[in-house]
C-alpha cells in the first residue's frame, strides 16, 4: 500500500483536557488545562513518538488514545471512532492497546502464558484461539522460552515484554507505550524498543511511543514534541533535532550524537545530519576518510 493511501488511525483536532484541583473540602480551587488545542494525525502502520518533559501533557494525551480520558474540548478519533462517545469505549480499547510505565500494574497471573491469555479469556475468545495467540505473541516478543515462568522471577525488561505480549494477543491495530521504558536500565530499554520496532515493521502495528528520552525517538517515522499541553514542533527525528532552540524551551536536548554531528557540519565536514548512532557516525567518517562517494 502506498503511503499516501494509508488512512489516519489517530486524528486529534483542537484537543483539550482540563483537570479540576480541589481543596480538602472538595471545592474546586483551580482548573488546569493539561492539553490545549492539540492537533495530531497518525497514519496506520507508522511509528510515531510523542516527546516531552514532565508536565508537558504527553501522558494525558496517551490516556485519551485508550479512552481512559475523553476531551474537554475538540475531537479525537481512533480508527474513525469518536472518543467522546462512551459507546465506543470497548471498541477503542480493542483497537488501541496500552502498555504502561510499570509492568507490575498490568501483570496479574502467576504464570507468563496465563497472564498473556488473560485478556482473551475475558472477551470470550475460544480456547484453541487463545493458545495460538499466546504462543504467537510470546514468540514475537522473544518471551516464549519463559512461558511457564513466574513473572516475579523476570527482569524489568522481560516483564515489560510480557505486558506487550498481552496487549499483542488482543490483536490491536495500535499499541501505545506510555513511558514504558522509564523504569528500565539501558539493556532493558533497548530490548523493549527492538521488540516494538520489530512489531511495527513485521506486523504493521501502529506504534505510539510516549517518552522523554531523546534517544528513543530516533527510530520513529515522525515525532511530536509537547510543551505545556501544546504541540511545540513536529517532524522527522532529523527535523526535530535541528530545532535546538525549541527543544531547549521544552527542557529537552538533542541526543549527544546528534550534537556532535551538528558541530561537525558547522565545522565544514560534509556529513549527513541523519545520524543517530556512534556506529553510523564511524561509518560515515571512514567513508569520508577513504574518499568513497557511494
Amino acid at each position: 500500500m502506498k503511503e499516501q493511501a494509508k488512512k489516519y488511525i489517530i486524528e486529534a483536532e483542537n484537543l483539550a483536557h482540563e483537570y479540576a484541583r480541589r481543596d480538602e473540602n472538595g471545592d474546586v480551587t483551580e482548573i488546569v488545562r493539561a492539553l490545549d488545542g492539540v492537533d495530531v494525525q497518525i497514519r496506520e502502520g507508522s511509528f510515531v513518538a510523542v516527546l516531552g518533559a514532565n508536565g508537558s501533557g504527553k501522558s494525558t494525551f496517551a490516556k485519551h488514545l485508550n479512552r481512559l480520558l475523553f476531551p474537554t474540548e475538540g475531537t479525537l478519533y481512533i480508527d474513525g471512532m469518536d472518543t467522546a462517545d462512551s459507546e465506543n469505549t470497548l471498541a477503542i480499547r480493542q483497537t488501541a492497546g496500552m502498555v504502561f510505565q510499570n509492568p507490575d500494574n498490568q501483570i496479574i497471573a502467576n504464570i507468563v502464558e496465563e497472564d498473556v491469555g488473560f485478556g482473551l479469556e475475558n472477551v470470550g475468545v475460544p480456547t484453541d484461539e487463545i493458545l495460538l495467540r499466546v504462543e504467537e505473541s510470546l514468540k514475537e516478543t522473544g518471551m516464549y522460552s519463559y512461558r511457564r515462568h513466574s513473572p516475579n522471577h523476570l527482569s524489568g525488561g522481560q516483564k515489560q515484554r510480557v505486558a506487550i505480549a498481552g496487549v499483542m494477543a488482543m490483536r490491536p491495530k495500535c499499541i501505545i507505550l506510555d513511558e514504558a521504558t522509564a523504569m528500565l536500565d539501558p539493556v532493558g530499554r533497548k530490548s523493549v524498543l527492538d521488540t516494538i520496532k520489530r512489531l511495527n515493521q513485521k506486523e504493521h502495528i501502529t506504534v505510539v511511543l510516549i517518552t522523554h528520552y531523546m534517544e528513543e525517538v530516533t527510530q520513529a517515522d515522525y515525532v511530536y514534541v509537547m510543551k505545556q499541553g501544546t504541540v511545540a514542533c513536529s517532524g522527522t527525528p532529523g527535523e526535530v533535532f535541528q530545532n535546538v532552540g525549541t527543544l531547549k524551551e521544552c527542557r529537552l536536548e538533542a541526543p549527544q550524537i546528534t550534537q556532535i554531528v551538528q558541530e561537525l557540519c558547522r565545522a565544514g565536514v560534509s556529513i549527513t545530519n541523519e545520524i543517530y548512532s556512534v556506529e553510523r557516525l564511524a561509518e560515515e567518517l571512514l567513508r569520508l576518510k577513504s574518499g568513497f562517494k557511494g
